[in-house]
Parts: structure tokens; C-alpha cells; sequence
């Protein structure tokens, strides 16, 4: 679940910037529209032969968004035209709306992970994901007036100009070269199936995409994968290994000068969340709509989808551990309940999504 997209994809072209954090590296600093996220970053690299490698691209959904990466480029003194190289963190909307605009006007080579069909199938086959979600939400509980909402594509097929099918594989040890030495991708799943840093090891610069960022900020997709809490928890183990990062680039947000500290507050965070889970279902039976409800209250559409999305990844991962029982009531509805005695599974077993 995605959930409805902002009121207007519109965004100030003129505050959009650059700002050069090593020789050669730029920060575009890119607006968006979403109420709680006020921009994204992309990476502009110089390459070898004068060209750019652009990691991430920024939103779709209106014509200012390409508005405001041209300034961007513009202000470190490039153009769209020049990106010879374009590599996604992950498939979301703020990260690949305008890859269809930066192939069409430069010819990029783009590289993905293969599991970017997460987000792009949708962008091909909209009515079976919102058949797909709409029959998800209904069973966790939410209100027929509020269905719509729940089950909407808009924000996939309004944010990205079209689905894209890369030309490389961005997986496991892939290396693209830039005037700064080669970038290798490390596969960090969680937040997107898709997701992958890219390290330089050399400089000890990496380009973190959604992984961690300035303030702990939760989201992972949900439905597509086994256990999405459990996935992120061990990419962030990857990237506390990958030895001494001088500089952290995230895709929201300043650069992290202290990257070790930054997945410490993230783990909290995890913790603090999944524990306020159990809290909130003690001894009772929930269902996933009045479990959300009942840790963030009532919210607006945009954040009743996404808080639900992440109550959901959380349940799963309890439910996973043992710690979680999940039912089917006589109306085809979920409810959750603290497993009993007897009741606890081996850590780690199957449990169907």
C-alpha cells in the first residue's frame, strides 16, 4: 500500500540547489510536494569523460519538478543532457519520476535492481494492484468510505512519468565508474525491495539512498517480501560493517558525518515502534486498521495508509518471531493477538503474508 498521492504535484522550481560536497560530487537538493517531505536528494558525479553518472532524479507529477532539476544542474554549472549514466537507490516516485525525461533528453544508461517490478508493475498493471490492496485493506478493517484511498495507484502513476526497464543490473558488487573511482552497489533491502547503496570506498563515500537519514523516518514496503523489518535491520548491519564512511550521502536530508550514530537511532527507533505494537495489542484482538488507529489515532489519508503499512510490517515481523497470531473472523477479517502458551512457532518459521 502506497496510499493517495499529494494535493498538487506542483513545486518552487526556484528553491530547488546544488552544492558541491567534494570535488567533482553534488548534492541536488530537489522539492517535493508531499506535506511531511519537503525534498529529495539526487547525486550528480562527475564521470571520466566529461558526462555525469546521476544517482536518483527526483519526482514526476507536473512540469516544475523537471523545472527544478534543470536548476539544479544548472546551479553546478550542467544539464540534463549531459548525464551519460543513471542509477536508482530504489523505485519510488521521488527517486525515479523523471527517469523517463533524463533518458529521453540524454540517452542515459540506467541501472536498477531487478527487484524494482515492485513499484514499476504497478505502473503497468494498476487495476490488479488496486483490486489488490482495496481486498487487503478491507480485511484489516478499513472503512468502506475510506477504501478508495487505500487501494488508489495515483501516487505511482501521477509521481513517475513511465515505467522503466533498465539497461543494467544494479545487484550485489556491480561497479559504475565515475572521475572519483568506481562505485560499488551493496544490496540494502527494506524500504523498497529494490533498494541499493553505493559505496566509494576509497573516499569512504556513501550514497545511502532511504536506508537512514537525518531523522529516524520509517517506511517499508509491504506485501512483497518475506519480512521487511527484518530486512531492514540487516542492511543496516551491512552498512555499520562496510568499515570507516566519512561521509554518509542520504536521499532526504544533510549529509551524515557520523554514520554509526545514525544507525543506532534508527534500530531505536525500530525498537521503540515494535515494542509500542505490543503494547497497544496486550491481551486484546485487533485488527490492522484499528491497531493504527489506535497508536497514531485519526490522521489524514496520507498518513493512515502509510502508518498502516508500517503496522503491518511490524505485525508481520511479530508474527515471525512467534510472538504474534494472526486470525481469519467469520467476515473475512484479520485480527491480531498476542500468541499464547503452546502457540509460540520457532523464530524464523513460515508464516503466510
Amino acid at each position: 500500500m502506497i496510499g493517495p498521492p499529494p494535493e498538487t504535484w506542483r513545486v518552487e522550481p526556484s528553491v530547488a540547489g546544488a552544492r558541491e560536497i567534494v570535488p567533482g560530487l553534488w548534492r541536488l537538493r530537489l522539492p517535493l510536494a508531499w506535506p511531511s517531505v519537503d525534498h529529495v536528494n539526487a547525486w550528480a558525479i562527475e564521470r571520466g569523460d566529461g558526462g555525469l553518472l546521476l544517482v536518483d532524479c527526483g519526482s514526476g507529477g507536473d512540469p516544475s519538478c523537471i523545472a527544478a532539476l534543470e536548476a539544479a544542474l544548472g546551479q553546478a554549472g550542467r544539464q540534463v543532457g549531459e548525464v551519460r549514466e543513471l542509477a536508482f537507490t530504489h523505485a519510488h516516485s521521488d527517486h525515479v519520476g523523471l527517469a523517463a525525461y533524463v533518458k529521453e533528453r540524454s540517452d542515459a544508461v540506467t541501472w536498477s535492481h531487478p527487484a524494482d517490478v515492485h513499484y514499476f508493475d504497478v505502473i503497468r498493471e494498476p487495476e490488479r494492484f488496486e483490486r489488490a490492496r482495496g481486498r487487503r485493506a478491507r480485511r484489516e478493517g478499513v472503512p468502506e468510505e475510506r477504501l478508495a484511498a487505500y487501494a488508489t495507484t495515483s501516487e505511482e502513476l501521477e509521481g513517475t512519468l513511465a515505467a522503466v526497464r533498465a539497461d543494467r543490473a544494479l545487484v550485489e558488487g556491480t561497479r559504475i565508474d565515475s572521475a572519483l573511482g568506481s562505485w560499488e552497489a551493496i544490496e540494502t533491502p527494506g524500504h523498497a525491495p529494490s533498494h541499493v547503496c553505493l559505496l566509494q570506498r576509497e573516499r569512504g563515500l556513501l550514497i545511502a539512498g532511504d536506508l537512514v537519514c537525518v531523522a529516524f523516518t520509517p517506511w517499508m514496503d509491504y506485501g512483497f517480501t518475506d519480512d521487511p523489518l527484518a530486512e531492514t535491520l540487516r542492511s543496516l548491519d551491512r552498512i555499520e560493517r562496510l568499515g570507516e564512511v566519512r561521509l554518509a550521502l542520504p536521499g532526504h536530508g544533510r549529509p551524515l558525518e557520523d554514520l554509526p550514530r545514525a544507525v543506532a537511532e534508527h534500530r531505536e527507533g525500530f525498537a521503540k515502534r515494535l515494542e509500542a505494537v505490543r503494547d497497544a495489542l496486550g491481551d486484546r484482538a485487533l485488527g490492522g486498521y484499528e491497531l493504527t488507529s489506535e497508536l497514531w489515532g485519526q490522521e489524514s489519508d496520507i498518513d493512515a495508509v502509510g502508518h498502516l503499512t508500517e503496522t503491518l510490517a511490524y505485525l508481520r515481523h511479530l508474527r515471525r518471531r512467534g510472538e504474534v497470531v494472526r486470525e481469519t473472523s467469520g467476515q473475512d477479517m484479520y485480527r491480531y493477538r498476542a500468541a499464547g502458551p503452546g502457540e509460540q512457532r520457532a523464530r524464523g518459521a513460515s508464516t503466510p503474508q
